[in-house]
This record gives structure tokens, sequence and C-alpha cells, in this order.
């Protein structure tokens, strides 16, 4: 009876083939005991699957969910209720509510939606929110995808460019981004990434909290705040910068200090951040050494500092801008 009480909970649950319903059907026409067996399973059945069903696997609750659904039955079938096929018409319906069950569960688990974000910026710098209230802030030319997988409990930012992120740190959900080979997660902080495809290096500096930057085969660097970790793509290694770059959040910040810089590092940082074009028209120049701070200027107010403290020309030319001057001493 076994058999034929799994053939039943199969085909009641609809996941009998062709082959095992034919198989039921001819057991049923083999006499009226067969019959009526089948439609007090189904009874049972059918009224225990209308109800609510409960979200856990709990055997117990199901065996107690179907014998309250007879419970109304039993003057009428007294004599029944006392054989023992009555114990395997109840095993069976526990089995069906707890196959039910787990079908939803296991629906409801695999039916969750993988939350997806993107952003991409062009010529200006763009400033969004992720999902999961973490703020991006992206470089000109670049771009991020964030997914999170609600099976996996992983928030996942895949970064070409360069973004500065204020993660809302959660200790169960891992905050991780993929900037080429370059994996950083974060732990519980504000830090900036830059792996733009074009570059040998790719840059994690680190405001606030800590950071651990590394890569499949490499363990790579614990960073905290005011670290900066660089990673060679040619040697595959990861080091500490000794001195931080004061300007490598100036595209974010719109703030510059220039504390005795050479003028050619200074052009360099000043064009990456304007998106412009400034050159110098005499070499002896670039060796000229400036001390300035500013602080969201326009283009033309930083032009007309540099030039005026070394006495330099600025001629424009479509979108070159050229500085002329004798040079320094």
């Amino acid at each position: 009876m076994n058999d034929i009480d799994d053939l039943i909970g199969k085909v009641l649950a609809g996941e009998a083939s062709a082959e095992e319903q034919i198989q039921l059907q001819n057991w049923i026409r083999e006499s009226g005991a067969n019959q009526k067996y089948f439609d007090q399973i189904k009874t049972i059945f059918e009224k225990a699957s209308a109800s609510q069903v409960q979200l856990q696997f709990d055997a117990d609750a199901a065996w107690r969910r179907v014998k309250g659904k007879l419970s109304k039955q039993r003057q009428a079938k007294q004599v029944w209720f006392q054989t023992p096929q009555f114990g395997r018409t109840l095993r069976i319906a526990a089995g069906l509510v707890l196959i039910l069950t787990g079908g939803l569960v296991t629906y409801r688990w695999y039916a969750q939606p993988i939350e997806t974000f993107a952003v991409v910026s062009d010529t200006v710098v763009v400033s969004d929110t992720l999902p999961d209230g973490s703020a991006a802030f992206l470089n000109k030319k670049s771009s991020l995808s964030y997914e999170y997988n609600p099976r996996e409990k992983k928030r996942k930012v895949k970064l070409t460019g360069e973004s500065f992120f204020e993660v809302k740190h959660e200790e169960e959900k891992p905050f991780i981004i993929e900037a080429e080979e370059v994996l950083v997660q974060d732990l519980g902080t504000a830090f900036n990434v830059k792996a733009y495809p074009n570059s040998d290096t790719v840059e994690v500096i680190v405001k606030s909290g800590e950071v651990q930057i590394y890569t499949l085969k490499n363990p790579g660097l614990h960073l905290g705040a005011g670290e900066t970790g660089i990673y060679s793509k040619r040697s595959r290694e990861f080091s500490k910068l000794v001195k931080a770059d004061t300007n490598a959040l100036a595209y974010k910040t719109g703030v510059f200090s220039f504390n005795n810089t050479d003028l050619s590092s200074m052009i360099d940082k000043i064009n990456e951040v304007y998106d412009a074009h400034i050159r110098l028209g005499n070499e002896k120049l670039a060796k000229c050494h400036i001390t300035v701070n500013f602080n969201n200027e326009k283009l033309d107010t930083v032009i007309e500092v540099i030039a005026e403290t070394l006495n330099l020309t600025v001629t424009r030319k479509e979108k070159e801008i050229l500085l002329d001057g004798a040079g320094c001493q």
C-alpha cells in the first residue's frame, strides 16, 4: 500500500508523469474500495491545500491541520476512523501539505529578485545613491554596476574608471567592489577607487574607516584612514604610498592644495579634473614651483592666478590654453 500511497501523493501534488497517472487510474478501476480510498485522500488534500499553508517545515503542524479538517466528519465516519487505513490517509495528507509548503518556500526563495543598478558618467562627474543607501560619486568617463543577490547576501559593484564611495555598512551583507582584477571590500568606510583601463595601476584611497584590497591570488593589503594602496597590473603586487596625493579627491571636492608643487604636475592635475587642455610653451616652465590653494574655482580663475603668480602669458586657441614665459630662476 505504501507504493500506491506515494503514487497518489505525486498525482495530487501535480508531480506525477503521464505514465504514473495512467498507472493510478488503472488501480482505481480495479475495485470500488480503491476508488473510495482515493476519493478520501483527494478530499483531505483539497481541503488542506485550500487553507493558508504555513511557511515552515513542521510535520506535527501539518498533521494537526489535516486532522482538524476531518474533525467535523468524526461522528459520521466513526467506524472508518478506527481503521488502520485512516492512519495511512492522515500520513499522506500531512505529507502533501509538506510538499506544498516545501514547494512554496522553495519558489519564494528562488523567486527573490536580484537587485541591480547602473551609473555612467561621460564628460561630467556624476553622483548617485545606490539601492542599499550607499553613495557613489563617479569621476568623468567612469561607470559602475551594482548587484545585490538576496540568496548570497552580497552587494557587488563592478567599477570601470574612478569613484568615491560612502558605504552604508551592513555586517551581514558584504560590500565588494571589482575593479578589473582587484577586489575592494568595505569594512565600514568612505574611500576612493581609481581603476581606468588605460592605467598601469589601480589606486585605493581611504578617507575614513578601513578596507581590504586583494586579488584572488594575492591577500593584498589592509588599509586604514589616510592610507593609499596601489596595485601594479604588471607586477601584480600591492604597495602603500608613503606620501598620499593631497589632490587625489579634487574631482569630487573641487579643492586643490599645491605646496611647492612643480608647474608640470600642477597642470596635469588641473587638466585631469577640469577636462582642460593646458600646455606649457616653454620647457623651462615645467620646473617652476608654486604654492597655492583653490576651492571650487572656475578654470579661468585658476589660470589667471597661475599666470599672475609666475608672470606668464595666456593664449587661447579653440580648446587649447597655452601658458608661456621666460621660466623660473
